[in-house]
């Protein structure tokens, strides 16, 4: 780990570090995918723009400098690594900002179920580590030149960690 996390988040990363890329790129895509439609908040709830709660912190990427169409363009590039190498029978597809088309099969669901229990705050540091094993290339095995960072993933990591409430 290259941050200090939880033990319910090292879990997350223990597990993932077991999986091919294959299963990487499809937590990566489905935490993303999560950013991308607010479902990562203070509140954990599942369609928060419905919430008429004014305690309520949707994280987005505009938080810690990103430009406010990052998370987006991010989750077409993991789509398009995900695409050239998984099986015919799982390809995804963007609509309406969601990730479509996507099989998510018994190995990949008791983590993304993992994913879903944690904490607002864990979810951020599930986000932060994501971000620096993505600029230094240590969460696959193979390289992707598409999800390539700008060397600035601690920078990103401390900013989104800055903001655990």
């Amino acid at each position: 780990m290259y941050i200090e996390v939880t033990e319910n988040v090292r879990k997350i990363f223990d597990k993932l570090e077991k999986f091919k890329d294959t299963g990487k790129l499809k937590f990566t895509i489905y935490v993303f995918d999560s950013l991308n439609t607010g479902h990562i908040n203070s509140k954990n709830e599942l369609n928060p723009e419905l919430t008429e709660d004014n305690d309520l912190v949707v994280f987005n990427l505009d938080m810690v400098g990103l430009t406010h169409n990052f998370t987006e363009i991010y989750l077409e590039y993991l789509t398009m690594e995900f695409n050239n190498i998984a099986t015919m029978f799982s390809k995804g597809y963007q609509e309406n900002g969601n990730v479509m088309g996507i099989h998510y099969n018994k190995y990949d669901k008791p983590l993304l179920s993992m994913f879903e229990k944690l904490s607002y705050n864990e979810k951020l540091e599930v986000l932060a580590e994501l971000f620096i094993r993505l600029d230094n290339e240590s969460l696959f095995q193979d390289k992707y030149p598409l999800l390539e960072l700008t060397g600035n993933g601690f920078e990103i990591a401390k900013n989104i960690i800055d903001l655990k409430i």
